[in-house]
């Protein structure tokens, strides 16, 4: 609370009077001291001096990134602190963009130090509908950050679609009717596992890979299909993913409740209300329909038996015997 107080004491915590800089490097690297401490997160760069005396890890904790890029250390010990919020009055500026470097077999629209250049941002997207979604990205030595700007505020996980498969990202954003694609083949491996991150009140959504080789990347990789997309979201086509039973559970005497498993390198949370296509092949002919996913918090009996993660969904489905779908749902074995 003292610290709130202070940020909204109209007290100048950047020493700038107010002014948004580019900072270099060379710049950043001299600000390294306890007295004048400025630490680059995500691209941004703040003047941590003043919160000092507020930080809960102490004094030491920050000057381990004094005067550097402090964005793997910060996620290595408290990624999910709105830091955003708590440092907008320190906020000195963005790092400069390193010198241009000619075009390679990457990515078409070249980003440099996780910066789009803005006449980039602006030639490249579509003019009509709501205002249109950017990206930038940067790296560690460890992880590779994604960041969608979607310019819409409260975005939360469910507007986010994240694939991860045989080194190619498919994210989409949905924003308002319409659909952001990124679709991009990796220049380099990354591991399954990946986190989503959304700040809400920004309207800002992170995708982090770990990577598998602590190499530099020169680019983030070559545009797919559909790649820097805006579109109506009726235009965007469906996705399938391979899903796993995990559990059935006999709810009365002809509904049951199933439970299935995405995959490892999916993340999908359905909104409440919304609804997901079941697809199986039966007898060589593709049955397709759509169900709405039920909360777990309805059957905590049957919750207890599967282990917590966001990466299960639940349907509550009524078995039609001389239907086409359900029989065969029911015939399922569990690991199907």
């Amino acid at each position: 609370m003292d610290w709130i107080r202070l940020t909204k004491s109209g007290k100048d915590l950047t020493g700038l009077k107010g002014r948004l800089i580019e900072v270099t490097e060379e710049e950043l690297k001299t600000h390294n001291t306890k007295d004048d401490c400025w630490i680059c997160i995500r691209g941004f760069v703040y003047n941590v001096s003043p919160y000092m005396e507020y930080h809960p890890g102490g004094e030491d904790e920050l000057m381990r990134a004094a005067g550097s890029d402090g964005t793997d250390l910060f996620d290595q010990v408290h990624r999910w602190v709105n830091y955003e919020s708590m440092l907008k009055e320190c906020l000195v500026g963005r790092m400069a963009m390193k010198p241009s470097v000619p075009k390679d077999c990457c990515e078409e629209r070249r980003v440099l130090n996780g910066m789009l250049p803005k006449s980039q941002v602006t030639d490249a997207l579509p003019r009509e509908g709501p205002s249109s979604p950017s990206y930038d990205w940067f790296q560690t030595d460890s992880a590779v950050t994604i960041v969608i700007y979607t310019k819409q505020k409260n975005i939360s996980l469910d507007s986010v679609t994240v694939d991860l498969q045989d080194d190619s990202l498919r994210a989409e954003a949905a924003v308002k009717d319409h659909s952001y694609l990124i679709h991009i083949g990796l220049s380099h491996e990354v591991q399954e596992n990946f986190s989503v991150r959304v700040v809400e009140n920004v309207g800002k959504i992170e995708i982090v890979l770990q990577k598998r080789e602590k190499l530099s990347w020169k680019c983030l990789g070559h545009p797919l299909e559909r790649h820097h997309s805006f579109i109506p979201k009726k235009d965007a086509g469906l996705s399938y993913r391979k899903c796993q039973l995990v559990s059935k559970e006999d709810v009365t005497h002809d509904t049951k409740l199933f439970c299935v498993m995405l995959p490892p390198s999916t993340h999908l949370q359905v909104p409440i209300g919304q609804h997901v296509y079941l697809k199986l092949n039966v007898t060589g002919t593709e049955i397709v329909k759509p169900y709405t996913p039920v909360s777990d918090s309805l059957f905590p009996e049957f919750k207890e038996r599967t282990p917590p993660s966001n990466k299960y969904i639940y349907f509550l489905i009524k078995i039609y015997p001389s239907g086409l779908l359900t029989p065969e749902l029911d015939r399922l074995q569990i690991g199907s």
